[in-house]
């Protein structure tokens, strides 16, 4: 197996983290989308990251890439195969990729020259992050971690969705607006599989 993934990915990043938790064995080839001698259309016609391909079948979209290496890699199994808290987890992904997809809209108008960006739509994305991330506070109140106060795929998810945050917007401060979610970060940052996919602020 390989995954194709670019550095600063919250969805690729969370496929490389569940890579390292799981011990998978799955091959990493780092790309840059804007080169312009990138291939990955070629694996995924959509050309986004992360692509997983496995022989000769190309697995795409992150949420459905974690399904099957988390399966695949056996136990044990941070994706629960009870149907309750499979839901539960998937709807963490669900809100934590939906800060992303937020934050990577702010990102793009933002590139825009001054006279071109809409900021009535930036403070809408805007205000999707801070609901968003109010919603995953209260969700962790009297929590260390999401699900049972065990590790799983729901805090990859959102570990790295808030670290996407912290790189693109560092004026968001966790600590005074939400504290659940300060607590819970430092501790996710422990984790090797974390510190070892930082994404790189100058890029």
């Amino acid at each position: 197996m390989k995954l194709f993934y670019s550095n600063n990915s919250p969805y690729a990043r969370k496929i490389r983290i569940l890579i390292d938790e799981k011990k998978a064995p799955v091959t990493l080839e780092k790309i840059v989308l804007a080169d312009k001698n990138c291939n990955i259309h070629e694996h995924n016609p959509l050309a986004k990251v992360p692509t997983l391909v496995v022989n000769d079948i190309t697995i795409f979209d992150s949420p459905v890439i974690a399904e099957y290496i988390d399966y695949k890699s056996g136990l044990p199994y941070l994706i629960p195969s009870n149907f309750d808290k499979r839901i539960l987890v998937k709807r963490w992904e669900a809100i934590s990729d939906g800060l992303c997809d937020a934050a990577v809209t702010i990102i793009l108008e933002q590139r825009k020259s001054l006279s071109q960006q809409n900021t009535d739509f930036i403070e809408k994305q805007m205000s999707k992050i801070q609901l968003s991330m109010q919603w995953l506070n209260h969700e962790m109140e009297g929590k260390e971690y999401y699900l049972e106060n065990r590790f799983s795929y729901a805090d990859i998810a959102a570990g790295c969705a808030l670290g996407y945050v912290k790189l693109r917007f560092p004026e968001i401060d966790f600590e005074k607006k939400y504290l659940n979610l300060y607590h819970f970060y430092a501790l996710i940052m422990q984790r090797q599989s974390f510190q070892k996919t930082l994404p790189e602020p100058y890029l």
